[in-house]
């Protein structure tokens, strides 16, 4: 029996199909170089595609990939991929920029539109194809998102096949995640591998105390750990939740050989699938992460942090959660935010007397 056979398998296999019409519709509406920094990650993918390799940056020339150029690589080589045997001779020609554009806070006035277009409609041909590939990557990576994130509700909540759909539902029909899983964009994949990393972690936590994760348990995490930090180097936060996770299973065993014996088996896999890019970054930008080199490119923040500072950032955080589109300056109607300001609220407070129940007694959680 395969895991959509049953009643809750069929219900989850459903969301994933709406999702995937959402994530293929929003990758044929928005036009091209529509979504956040999309014309930058192109940049890259179209350079990776020629042949040439990893861009190297420069803090005198960044070229048309802009900071994504200081990126993991994973994305774009799958991407480049993709698109290696595409003519993308007209380019210039797609890619008009609109110097009138106002960009990056929804509230300003001004043209949304980052590009200049035509009335003629745009053929998925050359480098408008190239990008939907991209895009179409990007659809697909939504999907194992949510596969993940649905296997390891069930495992959190098991008997509650309920609540695992709820949260496979909430996360597949977010405005926002079917927008970004619907563009050109390098989140897709390290979201997609950080799924993939918390459900098997979950699967380790939830085995019997009397059983020991095998040597082929630890290498799957170690290539997880692996895929997540050459996807972007915020999954480099992974591996702190995988040590975690090591202790506590070696804890709940009181067996403090455990995370030695899982050492070798995860960190390989994870060094030879990432290691180099890091290596690269010391013989190129002098550290393992290339942040001085794209600070420089980026800029600093010239002034402290203020209170209303912090609250324009929170703003801009509310917004981008739910959904905000084009480069970050078109908002939802305002009453839709604030229904799932109210939908968030309710579930935080739901959380809370749970845990309360919870604390008080079995009986009491129900």
């Amino acid at each position: 029996m395969t895991i959509f056979s049953d009643r809750t398998g069929r219900a989850a296999g459903l969301i994933l199909l709406a999702f995937a019409g959402l994530a293929i519709a929003f990758t044929l509406i928005v036009p091209p170089f529509e979504a956040p920094d999309e014309l930058y990650h192109y940049g890259f993918v179209r350079y990776v595609a020629g042949g040439n390799g990893l861009p190297v940056q420069s803090t005198v020339s960044t070229g048309p990939w802009e900071q994504e150029g200081s990126q993991a690589p994973l994305y774009y080589l799958l991407a480049g991929a993709l698109s290696a045997g595409v003519d993308q001779a007209d380019f210039d020609a797609l890619a008009v920029r609109n110097p009138h554009a106002n960009i990056g806070d929804p509230l300003y006035p001004g043209n949304k539109n980052r590009m200049l277009y035509s009335a003629a409609p745009y053929p998925l041909a050359g480098a408008n194809l190239a990008l939907h590939l991209g895009r179409w990557l990007s659809a697909l990576l939504g999907l194992i998102t949510l596969f993940f994130t649905w296997r390891t509700a069930r495992l959190a909540l098991p008997g509650r096949d309920w609540a695992a759909l709820t949260a496979l539902a909430i996360v597949a029909f977010l405005p926002q995640f079917g927008f970004i899983n619907g563009s050109l964009n390098n989140d897709t994949l390290v979201t997609a591998v950080a799924a993939a990393t918390v459900y098997w972690l979950a699967r380790l936590l939830a085995m019997p105390q009397a059983e020991t994760p095998s040597v082929r348990d630890w290498l799957v995490l170690g290539v997880l750990l692996g895929l997540a930090a050459l996807s972007k180097l915020q999954g480099l936060g992974l591996f702190v939740l995988a040590g975690t996770a090591v202790l506590f299973m070696a804890w709940q065993r009181r067996d403090w050989r455990l995370p030695l014996r899982a050492l070798l088996p995860v960190a390989l896999p994870a060094l030879l699938i990432a290691g180099w890019w890091y290596v690269r970054n010391v013989r190129l930008y002098g550290d393992p992460f290339g942040l001085s080199n794209l600070l420089e490119i980026n800029g600093r923040r010239r002034d402290p942090l203020t209170w209303d500072g912090f609250l324009r950032e929170f703003r801009g955080l509310r917004y981008s959660f739910w959904g905000l589109f084009g480069w970050f300056n078109i908002l939802l109607p305002g009453w839709i935010y604030r229904v799932l300001d109210g939908f968030t609220l309710v579930s935080f407070v739901g959380l809370l007397i749970w845990s309360m129940r919870r604390a008080a007694g079995p009986a009491a959680a129900g």
